[in-house]
């Protein structure tokens, strides 16, 4: 009696695709709910959207090779939608002022998102069910990890906002001081009010077990320095 039930719904008829439609709204819906409530770019609305949508795709496919009696790519339409999805993922990647990249992690989550659209598409349930657990709790832990590994990294991004191209001399002789090298810099120039304006990004190298709030803390010492923040 279950296997039947299992060859009926992995079968394409009217109940395995309201089933499948239903499967990627919940559990799109699942890991959209989850982006909500941290505000994200991309929330409930578009991670069902995103899943509903390339479950359609699947289907529909499937059916195209049904009807034509397996002479078209059964995969097609599926691969198309894990390149599409890149464009919308990228909608949701900005560079911010102090060049600061937002957004990866919402479009990496769209495009897993897409994927299990996929599954369900061509029946593969169990995979898409599995998928969206590891999501969420990647989504749910992994953030933490990524937080403890940051702060015990050798490497710091820094943006920083001196009074004038004259502060840079005293800001380098520190670092010099402290054993803190510079991996890389980049500075950029302004006017404000006939007044000029020095920020910089840069990658900071520092001695091991250095606690990044001690290396924020000594920057914002320096005479000179108006602006400090780790990105």
């Amino acid at each position: 009696m279950v296997k039947e039930i299992v060859i009926y719904l992995e079968d394409l008829n009217f109940i395995s695709i309201f089933l499948r439609v239903l499967m990627a709204v919940i559990f799109g819906g699942i890991i959209g709910y989850g982006r909500e409530r941290e505000k994200r770019p991309a929330g409930l609305r578009t991670h069902i959207l995103v899943s509903v949508g390339a479950t359609l795709a699947m289907i529909t496919n499937i059916y195209l090779h049904k009807i034509y009696n397996g002479e078209t790519d059964l995969s097609r339409l599926g691969a198309q939608v894990i390149s599409g999805i890149g464009f919308l993922g990228a909608g949701t990647i900005i560079v911010t002022g102090k060049n600061k990249v937002r957004g990866l992690t919402t479009a990496a989550g769209l495009w897993t998102c897409a994927g299990i659209g996929l599954s369900i598409g061509i029946g593969f349930y169990s995979g898409a069910a599995i998928t969206t657990i590891l999501v969420l709790v990647i989504y749910r832990f992994m953030g933490r990890v990524d937080e403890i590994a940051y702060e015990h990294s050798r490497v710091l991004d820094i943006y920083i906002e001196f009074e004038s191209r004259r502060s840079i001399a005293p800001f380098i002789s520190v670092l010099k001081q402290n054993n803190y090298k510079i991996v890389q810099m980049e500075l950029n120039k302004s006017k404000k009010n006939k007044e000029e304006l020095v920020n910089a990004t840069l990658v900071l190298e520092v001695p091991e077990k250095t606690k990044h709030g001690i290396v924020i803390d000594l920057l914002r010492e320096i005479p000179g320095i108006e602006y400090v923040e780790e990105i």
